[in-house]
């Protein structure tokens, strides 16, 4: 999607951030779901969010996708826990879009924690009931 991004003239760009409960759930279904995830906002039948690794970005479907929001260039190395916000480029593609910010993560955020709560949960670790084993030296010794 950034290859599109690229092309497209925009409104505005301001330096933002994204808080870590909603950075944090979009990244984790993007480790769980397949990519790119494409969802449709809540409330906004003709918005949705397409989610990637590099992009965040809300299009207008019945506009041929044409973006209208999209977060980018997220600053990883700024970083420094789960609990710190996430730096990262905020592009303005149509003037009324600053409307969008707020609900397009709670709604992305919502609809992607209910996809992952349907997914199979994997198995539980099967050596679970078995008492954990200390090693000193290379022996086992079970305490």
């Amino acid at each position: 999607m950034m290859w599109r991004l690229r092309e497209m003239p925009r409104y505005s760009t301001t330096d933002s951030s994204v808080g870590p409960r909603h950075y944090n759930q979009l990244r984790l279904a993007l480790r769980r779901l397949p990519n790119p995830i494409r969802i449709t906002l809540s409330g906004l039948p003709h918005i949705d969010m397409i989610i990637d690794n590099d992009s965040w970005v809300c299009v207008d479907t019945s506009l041929n996708d044409l973006p209208v929001l999209a977060w980018t260039d997220f600053n990883h190395r700024a970083r420094q826990g789960l609990h710190e916000p996430m730096a990262c480029k905020l592009h303005y593609f149509h003037y009324r879009a600053g409307n969008l910010v707020l609900n397009a993560l709670d709604s992305s955020a919502a609809l992607l924690a209910k996809q992952m709560a349907q997914l199979p949960h994997p198995p539980p670790n099967q050596h679970s009931h078995t008492r954990p084993q200390n090693r000193r030296h290379g022996l086992h010794v079970v305490n």
